[in-house]
């Protein structure tokens, strides 16, 4: 199969997950959103500046959940990516047991500190009232943090998976109880009661969308049971230090969120309205960032599956294909935005005004270069370099941030807010791409001086890969390739027989589901491995096959692996050092 076609391929499975990940996106900040504009339906912009104030309290220490539950799913992807079924295994109970002890923990630290949390967060400039409902709110809604944890490590596994559509359905759960259980209580309770209700409602939601979680994984099939597990120091350790990146973004935009409470109070004193006008622009803009982040989660759990594969052309694809996709769809997003922005204003609880308008306006403009941002933040991630995944995350959205709002606002008034927003995504690519272009200065060109692949992906050697589709006749051409290499590794002239006969049988079996299936074998030094990699539906491995190879070539030698609608089986051969081999 030549490169373009190939490419294509690629294209297809990303377009396919492209809708569930766009709706997942923009339900997750809906989430994030929700409580805001219902205290905009029922309290006006009072209520709005409440919720702006109790959020940056919870959301906090939920970033810190938020560490655990990622490094708990990029443990799962590249467990996947081995088709090393136990080591998911392991991430998933361990990662739930971690982070549902986690959530109890911070969950009573929020209800007992919710005071003075908001008090750090602008809390002493507003008038009495609006402290007492924020304190209330942040109090109420503190279970939350245990709820989404929860609820988040169940998305992950379904996110691995490749259904996302699954993961919008747990999500719209969480809304829907949340806006049901809200305004029943907002409507009912007493007036200094009210944001209490919206802190239940938030909770119940995440209650829900976990009971949901479980019940759809079972209706699913997926055939992995939780059960409780401590991980060890070391696992616990690198499942911190592989989300910490992610969650540093989250913590970091929620220590922000406090600053910026207190800039623009103090940069407009006696503006009754200005932090909710703030607080509405800023949510459209971040409403929107949900749609623009969906072509980088839906290529993520790719770019961590090639990744452990060692399939560099692969990567390259996958970023290609999903860059323009992204491209071209933030633009798109973008223009919907703005034009329905009477509709977004209204139902963030305030009139559209002219500053909102300016403000989503100039929001807009920017967001095409989010798209490319996210892509570096999750591809730097899902490939292990942890240090430039934060970068790419945290610099732009709040470090240049808080430093553009602090010189801008007295200089360009609340201009300076609107171009603060989204764009610091415009600088801080001017910053870091020649940055890392800079780091990768002797090796790579092109696209791959971006992609910035460390020394370890590098290690072993590509003996042989190519891709199979069409004829019968194509697939046993492309077959009788394989021996050459093989008897590069492989002394013993029976385990060489039977190993072709078991990939022929293999290749033969998959073409019931797949028109596309890629084979690679490389060479590791001490052990081979070969890849067979189908697109598709879910694939069973033949039995009879598993146990065939397991006579041959050891107990341990085959596995098997779907993720992300792919079928990956791996074979594991005695390796003899061909380092010298060259790629074909």
């Amino acid at each position: 199969m030549s490169e373009g076609s190939s490419g294509r391929v690629i294209r297809k499975n990303i377009l396919s997950l492209y809708p569930g990940a766009v709706l997942y996106g923009l339900l997750f900040n809906i989430t994030l959103m929700i409580d805001s504009i219902i205290a905009g339906w029922n309290l006006g912009a009072p209520g709005i500046a409440a919720v702006a104030l109790g959020i940056p309290g919870y959301g906090i220490l939920a970033a810190v959940i938020y560490s655990l539950i990622h490094g708990s799913g990029l443990r799962m992807i590249w467990a996947k990516g081995r088709a090393d079924n136990q080591g998911f295994n392991r991430a998933f109970c361990g990662g739930a047991t971690l982070v549902g002890f986690a959530g109890i923990v911070f969950a009573l630290l929020i209800f007992v500190f919710a005071e003075s949390i908001v008090l750090v967060c602008g809390g002493d400039m507003v008038d009495p009232a609006t402290l007492h409902n924020a304190v209330l709110y942040l109090m109420f809604c503190s279970p939350i943090v245990l709820m989404t944890a929860l609820g988040m490590i169940l998305q992950e596994v379904m996110n691995v998976l490749g259904f996302q559509t699954e993961r919008v359905a747990l999500s719209g759960v969480n809304i829907a109880v949340n806006l049901a259980v809200s305004v029943i209580l907002v409507t009912t309770l007493p007036a200094d009661m009210k944001l209490a209700g919206l802190g239940i409602g938030t909770s119940a939601g995440g209650l829900m969308e976990f009971i949901a979680g479980i019940i759809l994984l079972r209706i699913l099939n997926v055939r992995h049971g939780y059960r409780p597990l401590l991980l060890r120091p070391k696992e616990i350790a690198e499942t911190i230090r592989c989300g910490f990146p992610a969650a540093a973004d989250y913590f970091a935009e929620n220590i922000v969120m406090g600053i910026q409470n207190n800039l623009i109070l103090s940069g407009f004193p006696g503006d009754s309205i200005i932090l909710p006008t703030a607080e509405v622009v800023c949510n459209i803009s971040y409403f929107a960032s949900g749609t623009i982040k969906g072509a980088a989660i839906a290529t993520e759990p790719l770019f961590g599956v090639f990744y452990e594969e060692r399939d560099v052309r692969s990567i390259k694809k996958v970023w290609q294909q999903g860059w323009v996709i992204g491209l071209i769809m933030s633009v798109v997003w973008a223009i919907l935005f703005y034009v329905s922005l009477p509709v977004l204003s209204s139902l963030c609880g305030m009139e559209l005004t002219q500053d909102i308008s300016r403000g989503v306006l100039l929001c807009m403009v920017f967001t095409p270069v989010m798209h490319t941002v996210y892509m570096f933040t999750l591809y730097y991630e899902a490939t292990k370099r942890f240090n430039l995944s934060m970068a790419f995350a945290i610099i732009p959205d709040s470090c240049l941030y808080v430093i553009m709002m602090m010189f801008l606002i007295p200089v360009l008034g609340k201009d300076g807010i609107w171009l603060s927003i989204t764009g610091n995504q415009v600088i801080g690519l001017i910053l870091l791409i020649p940055f890392v272009m800079l780091i990768n200065k002797k090796t790579g060109k092109g696209i791959e001086k971006l992609l910035l692949l460390n020394e370890e992906f590098f290690s072993g050697t590509t003996l042989m890969e190519f891709e199979i589709s069409g004829d019968k006749t194509d697939a046993a051409e492309n077959l009788n390739k394989l021996r050459e290499p093989v008897e590069g590794i492989v002394s013993d002239s029976d385990i060489i027989d039977n190993l072709m006969l078991c990939t022929g049988e293999l290749v033969s079996d998959m073409r019931r589901t797949s028109r596309h299936i890629h084979l690679r074998l490389r060479d590791e030094g001490k052990k081979a491995e070969l890849f067979i990699r189908s697109i598709g539906k879910r694939w069973d491995l033949p039995a009879s096959i598993s146990e065939e190879v397991k006579a041959f070539l050891g107990k341990e030698a085959i596995s098997y692996s779907y993720v992300y609608r792919m079928n990956i089986v791996c074979i594991i051969l005695d390796g003899r050092g061909t380092s010298n081999a060259v790629i074909h």
